[in-house]
């Protein structure tokens, strides 16, 4: 009997994907060539006949390929709220996601590895081993530093959206400001006029509603960056707070 401890396909003459190697190389060219192979497989060759059985797993490679947009998946664990999130071709935006169905996601991927064999690859391991609860949630953890993602993942001006996700609000605002207000000589804009007109907006987007200190902490600074004017405390009156040379103009939609 001959046995051989394979790390690597490279060079076994396999022209379609026969070990479990091979199978997953070809689904995940990319994921192999940073991680390496998805296992440590043991070839035995008895009588002319060869068998292959995979007996320890990759778990970097595994928790790599949760996450692949070219098969029209992406998750990321979004290192500020501890949550892992993903989208799909079918849904851009984001959603938060269990690491229980991210394990059933990587049980999936053994599960149709293994009925993709004959007998000449032995998938016990496949099937039970490498599919208990011990090694899916091994995969999964180590995902969340293999997919981490930081603040700038959702920042408001990343081009990455997520449901009803706290930086939506400043999208919003910069949509607002940009869309809605303009600059207009003599004309003055109330902030409780803006922060009505803002509210409005968040509601049509099934945003939660905001308060008005906050509101003014976010749009403030926006409008001064745009027009070059300060919220002021004396407008159209004592204690009428707002902004000159700015007016509504429009709402997206509306025209």
């Amino acid at each position: 009997m001959q046995t051989i401890l394979e790390l690597n396909v490279a060079g076994l003459g396999e022209d379609a994907p026969t070990t479990p190697n091979s199978y997953f190389q070809s689904l995940f060219p990319s994921h192999t060539a940073q991680f390496g192979s998805a296992f440590l497989q043991l070839r035995e060759t008895e009588a002319g006949k060869t068998r292959v059985n995979p007996i320890s797993i990759n778990i970097d490679f595994f928790a790599s390929i949760i996450s692949d947009p070219a098969l029209g998946l992406s998750v990321v664990y979004f290192e500020p709220e501890m949550q892992f999130y993903y989208n799909s071709a079918f849904q851009p935006v984001f959603k938060p996601v269990s690491p229980e169905k991210l394990q059933s996601l990587y049980r999936g991927f053994l599960m149709k590895a293994a009925q993709s064999f004959t007998k000449d690859v032995n998938i016990l391991n496949l099937f039970v081993e490498f599919r208990s609860d011990k090694i899916a949630k091994a995969v999964v953890q180590r995902a969340k530093s293999i997919l981490a993602a930081d603040s700038s993942f959702f920042s408001p001006t990343s081009p990455n959206q997520r449901i009803r996700g706290v930086e939506m609000v400043e999208r919003v605002a910069r949509k607002f400001v940009d869309e809605v207000l303009s600059a207009e000589p003599g004309q003055i804009l109330k902030l409780g006029d803006a922060y009505a007109v803002f509210r409005g907006l968040l509601k049509e987007r099934d945003l939660p509603d905001i308060k008005r200190s906050d509101f003014k902490a976010v749009v403030a600074p926006l409008i001064t960056s745009s027009f070059n004017v300060c919220l002021r405390n004396d407008l159209d009156g004592a204690g009428v707070r707002g902004w000159k040379g700015v007016a509504i103009q429009s709402l997206p939609g509306r025209n």
